[in-house]
């Protein structure tokens, strides 16, 4: 009996399988924040080194080649284009340093710029005085990476420094009307008050694919116009160029109001709209501003 049931026990039980050489792939879950950081990164470079070469510390009327400005407050809105621009600033001011010092404040409630900042102190010390950060106080969203919440919101809002920059992004931007939206509606009154705390220039950066009306809508251009005395929506060549020219100057046509050279009206009445499209491959770069007053009946 005992030969049988050995036997029986052979035949029944499978044989025992070789362990696999390949082992099982682990789940891997990523945060809004993490996962939109591997987008559009071409687009979020070549606008961050233009900017920095272009823009950056230049003061108003001067070339980029002239002494630059060595003092400013910035203010930025969390997300992971207005980091790429930060760190493209942050290598200027490296390899310019002999024109400085530089003394510059970051305000932020995002938790990439802090982590941007001391990365760079701790390779160069002698940068200190450019690197000196202002947190937004408030409780952190993990997946956002940026205090949210009402404690965030009401400190922005009352925040009454003039800035010298914004640096601001979007989840997508609606050319026909001028309107920023965002992805998460619990960011939408933080993003609106970072975007209107005065500043002398705001700059939107949006990478090609933005060009869209999705979302939810935090503010417009004329919230940032009315608060700055110029805006500059930067973004990077593509097939819609053509698209993107026209639809900004009807939008120009519709918040800006003409002025003869001949008005008596206060100059510091007027508002500068710019469109910077940052050229690649053999695709130029283009620039086109506009120069008025607000309208009375501005879209928001």
């Amino acid at each position: 009996m005992k030969d049988l049931v050995e036997t029986l026990e052979k035949e029944v039980l499978l044989p025992e399988q070789p362990p696999s050489e390949t082992p099982i792939e682990e789940t891997h879950f990523e945060d809004w924040s993490a996962s939109r950081a591997q987008t559009s990164i071409e687009d979020k470079v070549l606008m961050a080194k233009f900017f920095a070469r272009h823009h950056f510390l230049v003061r108003e009327g001067k070339s980029p080649e002239a002494k630059r400005e060595t003092v400013a407050s910035i203010i930025l809105n969390h997300g992971t284009t207005p980091n790429s621009v930060l760190k493209e600033a942050l290598g200027w001011i490296r390899d310019n340093k002999g024109s400085g010092p530089f003394f510059l404040t970051w305000y932020t409630p995002g938790h990439l710029i802090p982590t941007t900042l001391k990365e760079v102190r701790d390779q160069d010390r002698g940068l200190r005085t450019a690197l000196k950060l202002f947190l937004f106080p408030g409780e952190v969203d993990e997946e956002i990476q940026s205090v949210l919440g009402r404690d965030a919101e009401i400190f922005a809002e009352t925040l009454q420094r003039h800035f010298t920059y914004a640096f601001l992004s979007a989840y997508s931007f609606d050319l026909s009307t001028g309107d920023v939206y965002f992805y998460f509606a619990r960011e939408m009154r933080l993003q609106r008050a970072c975007a209107t705390r005065f500043a002398d220039h705001k700059f939107l950066f949006l990478d090609s694919s933005k060009f869209k009306s999705s979302g939810e809508k935090a503010y417009g251009v004329v919230d940032m116009l009315r608060t700055s005395y110029s805006v500059t929506l930067y973004t990077v060549s593509s097939e819609r160029d053509e698209w993107i020219v026209k639809r900004f100057e009807s939008l120009c046509g519709s918040i800006l109001k003409a002025v003869p050279a001949s008005s008596t009206a206060d100059q510091s009445d007027l508002k500068t709209l710019r469109l910077q499209i940052v050229g690649r491959d053999s695709a130029s770069t283009k620039c086109v501003e506009k120069v008025g007053s607000l309208a009375v009946r501005g879209k928001r």
